[in-house]
């Protein structure tokens, strides 16, 4: 069944969706700039030296816990909330606020405990207002510009990610202990600030948009019945999901490595840099066309398409011999990793079964952190090839591992067929309730 015939006609333009998005922009900003240059500056000031990697990987793996745990059962109380705020809106800014408090107490002196409770406490709040978040495009915007609606996201967690931790690491750069404290404060007024501001201006348009769908809805005899259960072919999707995921993430946390020992770059650092850049300008450029294509010739093509290409840039870059060839497959990767991260999302959220969106888009959310947090468990696999094998074995195993999940990811999405499945299954269920 389409979605578009069923929901709604409510003008959906380009400033709209990003209003929609600006919250993506304060929320990916904020885990990124935390867990990469906020997190690992304030362990050297409670840890020993020789404990720090320890407590590091502890703060990060309790965090994604905490947030793995609350997101469905958020998602799923959020779908059945009422509210004159709607469904999503009142945790998105309770959340929102948690996470202000929790960034207070971050702010005075800690010992290893409190940091540790602190730091689960705001994980927690984090998860409970992006999983609601995340159901808006399923709950508000018609399937013909989903794509359009899922690329300006993805493209605002991107720039988010790029600009909060510019500006913040250059921030903390200040901080020296506590006797500098007030530059820490200065970070945390920074990030706490762009998330109130951002998670109002999200909740400003789908506060209204809901009301209005709300208002339509009175008036209409085509809608959808919310189903029992979540979407037949879920499992397949968020599996393909975790695999695609895992591969994106592949190359951002061993390039360094790989620059050094392979490549051979005089400053793989730099080098890392500047790919990163290149990787995040083309991603730029291919995200927003990959959502307005996937809305005209659907999700799958345009998956399959990007992973193809991903997978060939992933084989290719081992061959690199320079840090030219390096930023110049690093472009081409980009490139295609846009559209897969587009589409897919575009996808997610076609899938969401009504009645249950926010349940469904917070466990598809997890699929994405597994397949984050897995492409770091591989690194003692590239040591012990490169050790006992060859040496940069690892690296090629790595590399070619990457494509192989590229193409298995987009494999196994070629069976589902999501609109007619779901009619099927929505039929079955109504002439079960019916008799």
């Amino acid at each position: 069944m389409d979605q578009a015939q069923t929901q709604p006609h409510l003008t959906w333009n380009t400033l709209a969706f990003l209003r929609l998005g600006a919250f993506s922009f304060g929320i990916t900003g904020f885990f990124l700039t935390m867990e990469t240059i906020v997190l690992p500056t304030l362990v050297l000031d409670i840890a020993p030296e020789g404990a720090k990697n320890s407590l590091l990987g502890a703060l990060g793996f309790s965090g994604l816990i905490a947030a793995a745990l609350v997101q469905p059962i958020v998602g799923s109380y959020s779908d059945r909330t009422r509210s004159p705020l709607g469904r999503r809106v009142p945790y998105m800014l309770g959340g929102v606020l948690c996470v202000c408090i929790g960034l207070t107490g971050l702010s005075f002196t800690l010992t290893l405990i409190s940091f540790l409770i602190i730091w689960v406490f705001i994980q927690a709040n984090a998860g409970i207002s992006n999983a609601p978040y995340l159901a808006l495009i399923g709950d508000l915007v018609p399937s013909s510009r989903i794509g359009v609606a899922s690329s300006l996201k993805i493209l605002a967690d991107a720039i988010g990610a790029v600009v909060l931790v510019a500006v913040c690491g250059s921030l903390i750069s200040y901080y020296k202990g506590p006797e500098s404290i007030e530059w820490l404060r200065i970070t945390f007024g920074v990030l706490g600030g762009t998330l109130i501001v951002t998670v109002l201006v999200s909740s400003s348009i789908a506060a209204t948009r809901e009301r209005a769908t709300r208002a339509l809805h009175r008036g209409a005899t085509t809608l959808r019945h919310p189903t029992r259960g979540l979407h037949p072919h879920l499992v397949w999707f968020l599996l393909s999901r975790f695999l695609l995921i895992t591969a994106t993430f592949v190359f951002p946390t061993y390039g360094l490595f790989f620059l050094r020992d392979v490549v051979m770059v005089n400053n793989p650092a730099q080098t890392l840099g500047t790919a990163v850049i290149a990787i995040g300008g083309a991603f730029a450029l291919s995200v927003y066309p990959a959502g307005w294509i996937s809305d005209r010739i659907g999700r799958k093509p345009v998956i399959i398409g990007g992973a193809v290409g991903a997978a060939a840039g992933s084989i290719l870059i081992f061959w690199a011999t320079n840090t030219v060839q390096v930023v110049a497959i690093a472009s081409v990767i980009g490139l295609c990793i846009g559209p897969v991260l587009s589409a897919s999302w575009a996808l997610a959220n076609e899938m969401a079964v009504p009645g249950r969106e926010g349940q469904h888009i917070a466990i598809v959310n997890l699929a994405t952190i597994a397949g984050a947090a897995f492409s770091k468990t591989l690194g003692p696999l590239v040591d012990l090839s490169n050790r006992f094998v060859s040496t940069d074995s690892g690296y090629a195993g790595l590399l070619f591992v990457c494509a192989f999940l590229f193409i298995l990811g987009s494999i196994l999405l070629i069976p589902l067929n999501q609109d007619h499945e779901l009619a099927v299954w929505e039929e079955e269920h109504a002439l079960e309730e019916a008799g």
